[in-house]
């Protein structure tokens, strides 16, 4: 196996020293060399279009191309490719008076023509876009579009997917589904993070936090996972294909009145509503999820449970991380699951990649970076985001995170490759002419396990 570390930020931009959080990553299934990516990273070029990652070798270099119509940056960010555009699911900046929530799609992610606007809405937080290009029955050849959204114009129900089922036509059509079917909460919102994940046989999952109460900063809180099987057609009866026993309704309650916190900060980080869910390409029936909670008295830990049927029944917690945000899962096509997550430990950020062939009886763990927790100094919420992202191709596993930028090999022990200018033997960043001091910040990094 091996393991490729690379800092994100291009030589050009040497110079800067934004918190460069809340990362995100599409890679080509047609073309594993096209690669995109996004941060919380502003435009150089100044408050036009927001700029986007791109890498035409694999990853090995990064480019900015600044296509996303938002001022300068975008706020909420994410991006997967279908087989002839890539798709963006953004909150435009600014953000007030509302946040406004499209979603978009370039042909050519390497031209510098804006993106397409496909959809928007008003009053809709952090859209969560999945992909999948069909390769047989009725949608063959066509790009499906799943943007999971937390919807505040369905109070208290907000958990919602936005489907096409043709993305990469003149005009595509979106039908709004609200996946919460519980009504009479006392909260006035589900959590932000809906998580849609896809088989190719037709089954689409999602999950969510399905919040009952709020008080100080602990939302107690249901899992559920709702299902469909014919892609998400839309029909009276669309992701209704598990009931909860207790009740009949609409979507499996997989943990109950579990204590999430929210907006409590670890390590300079904002905790709240961590959410990773998983569908296994060689069987539609093997699910993985990843949640978050906090008993009372206890710490803050993620933990990892499967499905084999389907989303109906799941396991007892096969892995726990304590003190550990943004879990994301991915299962390449040998059926092995990815888990990448950064964890708290000793004032340290340190974030892992493990791999698992046996549902986490054992796990290979690859430490991918380890950085003070207390420097640099946050510059605004979420310090290293409210998500981070992991996905397959075949069998390799590609990954981003951000976290420290501090040029110190000892802080990549996976190694490591940087294109903006760094000493590391004196651990400084250096400007664009080489020699200037540059203070230390957040960046994205990008990794790919082979």
């Amino acid at each position: 196996m091996t393991i490729t570390v690379v800092n994100m930020i291009p030589k050009s931009m040497s110079g800067e020293t934004n918190q460069d959080s809340e990362p995100n990553l599409a890679v080509n299934n047609e073309n594993p060399l096209h690669i995109a990516g996004s941060a919380f990273t502003p435009n150089p070029q100044g408050p036009n279009n927001a700029p986007i990652y791109i890498s035409v070798d694999g990853g090995n270099t990064w480019s900015l191309n600044p296509i996303v119509p938002s001022r300068s940056a975008t706020a909420d960010i994410t991006l997967r490719f279908g087989k002839s555009y890539l798709y963006a699911g953004i909150i435009k900046q600014p953000t007030k008076p509302k946040l406004v929530y499209e979603v978009l799609r370039s042909k050519d992610f390497t031209s510098s023509n804006p993106m397409e606007v496909l959809l928007r809405r008003e009053g809709v937080d952090q859209p969560w876009i999945q992909v999948f290009t069909a390769i047989n029955g009725s949608h063959s050849g066509k790009d499906l579009l799943y943007v999971g959204n937390n919807d505040f114009g369905n109070q208290p129900l907000t958990a919602t997917i936005d489907t096409s089922l043709d993305g990469a036509s003149t005009t595509p059509t979106f039908n709004t589904t609200r996946i919460d079917s519980r009504a009479g909460t006392t909260n006035p919102q589900d959590a932000p993070a809906i998580r849609p994940a896809i088989h190719s046989d037709g089954k689409v999952y999602a999950a969510f936090y399905e919040w009952t109460s709020f008080q100080q900063n602990i939302a107690t809180s249901n899992v559920v996972v709702v299902r469909d099987d014919n892609f998400g057609m839309q029909n009276p009866n669309v992701f209704s294909a598990l009931k909860d026993t207790s009740d009949g309704k609409n979507g499996v309650c997989v943990v109950r009145k579990i204590r999430v916190p929210w907006d409590v900060e670890l390590g300079q980080q904002r905790l709240g509503g961590d959410l990773s869910l998983a569908v296994d390409p060689t069987n539609s029936s093997i699910v993985y999820l990843a949640y978050a909670d906090q008993k009372l008295g206890g710490v803050y830990t993620l933990h990892v449970l499967r499905s084999i049927d389907g989303g109906s029944t799941w396991s007892n917690v096969l892995r726990s991380i304590e003190s550990a945000t943004n879990p994301a899962l991915a299962i390449n096509d040998s059926g092995k699951i990815g888990f990448l997550y950064q964890q708290c430990s000793n004032n340290r950020w340190n974030t892992h990649f493990e791999l698992t062939s046996d549902g986490f009886k054992t796990q290979q763990d690859s430490l991918l970076a380890t950085v003070p927790a207390d420097y640099p100094p946050a510059q605004f919420d979420p310090y290293l985001g409210d998500y981070d992202y992991l996905t397959s191709v075949k069998n390799d596993f590609y990954g981003i995170f951000s976290t420290s930028n501090e040029p110190n090999k000892n802080n990549f022990p996976s190694g490591i490759n940087y294109q903006r200018n760094a000493d590391f033997d004196k651990h400084k960043l250096l400007n664009e002419d080489g020699s200037t001091e540059v203070r230390i910040s957040i960046d994205p990094f990008f990794f790919k396990f082979t």
